[in-house]
């Protein structure tokens, strides 16, 4: 779903994040409030997709876009600290009628409140903000999201040549108030022994070994520093990735790498322009190092937005395989290059509903990616 502007992003990074314009009060009294909010997003989608038989085809569906139901609280405690929860589940809105009532009940489609968003628990006041639990990463919020916030595409990022959804779980982050225009992150992702987790091996090829993630317990180190004056916002990001491990074929066991990020972003009244840069200094690999640039914008025109949005992507040889499986060609592969565009547009019907259309284009080989998309989103 769409953040709007660079104030959002930096609101949803400090303390306790927003969950968007609207939210239902269950509760208020005596120094806690109890809120409900959530929404339903549904889609058109036409994408060059790997088609069953090895070939790439334009394939068209109607698809859940992150619908969301959610519930936040907060206790105002006798010190002065506000103690917090959030907790957000998904659903897949356009399958969801009749389907517990099918033959396929081991919930592979994950319909019903069965797949986690965001879940935390935090205390905040004048000396910053500690969390712990799942969240988006501090590299998205600081880094990338400024630089493109898109309803469905988004460019290809530093996270998901990692791990994906992985990388946001089992943190411990404290956030710095801002003072004198600076503001600072600092945290650490905790893998421990008690706990079996699976591999997120992308399907690479066969001449590459594994990636898993390392359960012993390993805790990584990220943090970030952001300054703002005026309409500028600066801000860096590293994260040592300590957590995820790759395997070769030999058995042979090598760190991931080191991620580093910059970004420079100008707001000004409705218009938000924003420079991104990131670089993946892989371990596993000898010529698997990533760098991307990227630039996007973002005007609110008074009933909805516009915005677009490039990446360059300059890939060492083992990268493109994470990158663009169909053109990896094994141990002899070389660097490869990728542009990356984004275009869409939202329109609000409402303070509460709004519907948006976007294109993508991936640069891939046989066109993998590329394709546009429409839907609409209702929010409480």
């Amino acid at each position: 779903m769409k953040k709007t502007l660079l104030a959002t992003a930096i609101a949803g990074a400090l303390g306790m994040a927003a969950s968007g314009a609207q939210a239902a009060t269950v509760y208020n009294q005596d120094g806690s409030k109890l809120d409900l909010y959530g929404n339903v997003q549904l889609g058109l989608r036409n994408i060059k997709q790997n088609a069953s038989d090895g070939t790439v085809d334009s394939q068209s569906d109607l698809f859940d876009n992150g619908s969301t139901l959610g519930v936040k609280g907060e206790h105002v405690l006798d010190n002065g600290l506000t103690a917090y929860f959030r907790a957000e589940f998904e659903f897949n809105a356009d399958q969801q009628k009749g389907y517990y009532a099918g033959a396929d009940t081991d919930n592979t489609n994950q319909s019903g409140l069965s797949k986690g968003d965001q879940a935390y628990v935090g205390i905040t006041g004048n000396f910053g903000d500690f969390r712990v639990g799942s969240w988006d990463a501090l590299f998205n919020d600081w880094i990338q999201d400024p630089m493109a916030n898109d309803e469905y595409f988004g460019h290809t990022g530093a996270i998901d040549d990692v791990a994906g959804t992985q990388y946001e779980s089992d943190k411990f982050t404290y956030t710095s108030p801002i003072m004198g225009g600076f503001q600072f992150a600092v945290g650490t992702q905790y893998k421990g022994d008690g706990e079996s987790y699976d591999n997120y091996d992308y399907n690479t090829p066969s001449d590459l070994g594994e990636f898993v993630l390392d359960d012993d317990n390993s805790a990584s180190l990220f943090g970030g520093l952001r300054y703002t004056m005026g309409g500028w916002t600066l801000a860096a990001v590293y994260d040592d990735l300590k957590n995820f491990q790759y395997i070769n074929n030999a058995g042979d066991q090598r760190d991931y790498g080191d991620l580093y990020g910059a970004n420079v972003a100008y707001n000004i009244d409705t218009l938000l322009v924003s420079f991104k840069f990131s670089h993946m200094d892989a371990d596993w690999s000898d010529d698997a190092d990533v760098d991307r640039y990227g630039l996007g914008f973002r005007y609110g025109y008074g009933m909805g937005d516009i915005y677009a949005s490039y990446q360059y992507v300059d890939a060492e040889g083992q990268a493109v395989a994470l990158l663009d499986n169909n053109g990896y060609s094994g141990v002899n592969q070389g660097d490869e290059s990728y542009n990356e565009y984004l275009l869409g547009g939202t329109y609000n019907l409402s303070s509460q509903m709004y519907v948006w259309l976007e294109g993508g284009y991936y640069d891939r080989d046989d066109n993998t990616g590329n394709g546009v998309a429409t839907g609409v989103a209702y929010s409480f």
